[in-house]
């Protein structure tokens, strides 16, 4: 074990340091983004709307289905958004690679709402390079009206959230989908887009090497090009879950627990003719073909991810109430209310937005987050003079350690290091960031009704113990 502890939780932003938070008018903030030293952007669009809330999901999101009055107003106001951020020509002036639909389900927008959106989309920025066009899904709100609908807009990928095929576990989620019903629109989005991905979660309370090993074999057989497994993060899930947990009498697995089972993943996924291509994703290779060198495959990339978990001068513009964009040294999230984001939009023309100034041009972001996830990194899209010596040491550690190996061009993830990469993107970080995620990890603990289980790493016991 090369860690004393494993985090809680898989994902972060960054930077976390040295930040000034700030309320400022859309049009303060956009009229001044830089255009010099950007080398591509992405787009992410939130639909905040769901038929059913999943308990395990925490992010901005309220029911509504398609048809719904709401929904359409959400529309309208998301289309003057993007009327509006297409008037900044330091918006615009950078072609899109990637854009992001994610919510909430986009898939309750009606084929319509989707062919409106994608219009003006088109009318305002640049998409002349776009590469990858992610749509998320939830299968019940899936037709072939909409598929055609978001094919017709660009979409080459479909995602959609799968999380277990155990019965006990569904029902603990509130995922009222059935299995039928997920095999059928895995076999729609075949017919229309390139990629067909799908979420699965494990380490639930309670979880057996038994109920896991099920879930692995039946995703396997689902037939997509891709799919991503993560362990459950249970410090951002709801209080709902825990107390039917709790019910139930399932107790949280240890963070060892946790950890055999991502290492069994790793050997399944592998023999099943799976090889990673990021920190959770995996790639369905070729009939025949075996997991090559390097560990982590290159054969597919999550381009979007690029623009969130990435090197400095990949940016992310965020549309939609609550939606993040990440440019230069600002963090800056969009109004997370959807009624005021609606009513601010359709009587001013203007977006209320929250931002967060760091110290400078995050240059070792690509270390501190692109090498662990992504499994490598380019060292000639490093700025090395930016890059404190504490890092580049901390580089060479995780080298000697076998978790990292380097030559001149680049550093690669091992297999030893893929196991650990959320703790490596924690170790690369600056002091002053991982007492922020320390803090925000304590205060998540505190969350009345939340269970976690004990995230200690070998050994558990101190050697004077072990001779009693």
């Amino acid at each position: 074990m090369k860690f004393d502890r494993q985090l809680p939780f898989y994902n972060w932003l960054y930077p976390m340091k040295g930040q000034e938070l700030d309320t400022v008018t859309h049009h303060e903030f956009h009229s001044g983004i830089r255009t010099e030293g950007v080398r591509s952007r992405a787009l992410y669009f939130h639909i905040p709307f769901c038929d059913t809330i999943c308990t395990f999901c925490t992010l901005n999101r309220g029911l509504g289905s398609t048809g719904d009055e709401q929904i359409e107003a959400y529309v309208q106001a998301l289309l003057k958004e993007i009327a509006l951020k297409g008037k900044y020509a330091e918006a615009t002036s950078i072609p899109i690679r990637a854009i992001f639909f994610g919510g909430g389900t986009p898939t309750t927008l009606t084929a319509g709402q989707i062919t409106r959106i994608g219009r003006a989309m088109h009318e305002s920025f640049d998409l002349s390079q776009l590469e990858e066009f992610t749509f998320e899904a939830e299968v019940k709100s899936v037709t072939e009206e909409k598929c055609a609908a978001m094919r017709d807009i660009g979409v080459n990928k479909v995602r959609f959230g799968l999380q277990s095929f155990d019965p006990l576990y569904r029902e603990l989620f509130n995922i009222t989908a059935t299995i039928e019903q997920e095999h059928a629109a895995a076999e729609m989005f075949s017919r229309y887009f390139e990629y067909t991905s799908f979420d699965m979660i494990y380490g639930m309370h309670g979880q057996t090497f038994e109920q896991f090993s099920r879930d692995i074999e039946y995703a396997t057989s689902m037939g997509t090009a891709t799919m991503e497994l993560y362990p459950i993060s249970n410090v951002v899930t709801q209080a709902p879950l825990h107390h039917a947990y709790a019910a139930r009498g399932l107790k949280p697995l240890s963070f060892i627990d946790k950890m055999a089972m991502t290492i069994y993943l790793n050997q399944y996924m592998r023999s099943s003719g799976f090889q990673q291509h990021n920190g959770h994703g995996f790639l369905r290779l070729p009939e025949g073909r075996k997991p090559s060198a390097p560990f982590i495959s290159r054969d597919y990339l999550n381009l979007y991810n690029t623009h969130t978990w990435s090197y400095h001068d990949d940016e992310l513009i965020g549309l939609g109430n609550s939606a993040i964009s990440q440019v230069a040294n600002h963090t800056v999230m969009n109004d997370d209310n959807r009624v005021t984001y609606v009513k601010n939009l359709m009587e001013n023309n203007d977006v209320k937005i929250n931002l967060t100034v760091g110290d400078g041009i995050p240059y070792e972001r690509g270390i501190v987050l692109a090498l662990p996830y992504f499994g490598w990194l380019d060292k000639s899209r490093i700025r090395w003079e930016h890059i404190p010596a504490e890092m580049t040491d901390k580089l060479g550690l995780l080298v000697s350690e076998g978790m990292l190996e380097e030559d001149e061009r680049e550093f690669r993830v091992t297999e030893l290091g893929w196991i650990w990469y959320v703790n490596m993107m924690y170790y690369l970080s600056p002091a002053s960031d991982q007492k922020v995620l320390d803090e925000f990890t304590a205060l998540k603990r505190r969350a009345k009704g939340l269970t976690d289980g004990d995230d200690r790493m070998l050994p558990l016991l101190q050697l004077s113990e072990t001779r009693r």
